[in-house]
């Protein structure tokens, strides 16, 4: 916590690339997740009401990105779950080495300056409306 984001990129299905930089300047949730993990399966649905609460808030973002998983499987699994959130792809894992070796979920909130302020391994004890609280405090 209180470390800046190290730098990457990712890309999404339609090849849209999401770079740390976008993080300056907005309240931010980052979220690795795999579909084949049980906690992510119960984190998802919380993440996705976030999703809902704050897509049209332009000071916040949710970037979501799969760990280790290729494209058709994501999608597949978020068209099942009847998920509306954005995700990135992670297949090789390079962007997941930045943060951590293992353990998914992993949900961090990074402030307006780029700096980690909050993070959550492994599960999730906040509702949806706590973590909107906390992603909007965030400085």
């Amino acid at each position: 916590m209180n470390d800046h984001i190290p730098t990457f990129a990712v890309e999404d299905t339609a090849g849209n690339k999401f770079s740390s930089k976008q993080f300056v300047g907005k309240n931010s949730l980052l979220v690795f997740f795999g579909t084949y993990c049980p906690d992510c399966k119960k984190v998802l649905p919380v993440i996705e009401e976030v999703w809902t609460a704050l897509k049209d808030d332009p000071r916040c973002q949710l970037v979501a990105i799969s760990r280790g998983e290729e494209e058709n499987v994501v999608s597949e699994y978020w068209k099942s779950n009847r998920f509306t959130m954005p995700f990135y792809l992670d297949p090789d894992k390079q962007v997941f080495s930045l943060f951590a070796n293992n353990t998914i979920p992993r949900i961090y909130i990074v402030s307006p300056d780029n700096v980690v302020t909050w993070i959550s391994v492994e599960s999730l004890e906040l509702s949806a409306k706590e973590l909107i609280s906390k992603i909007k405090e965030s400085k």
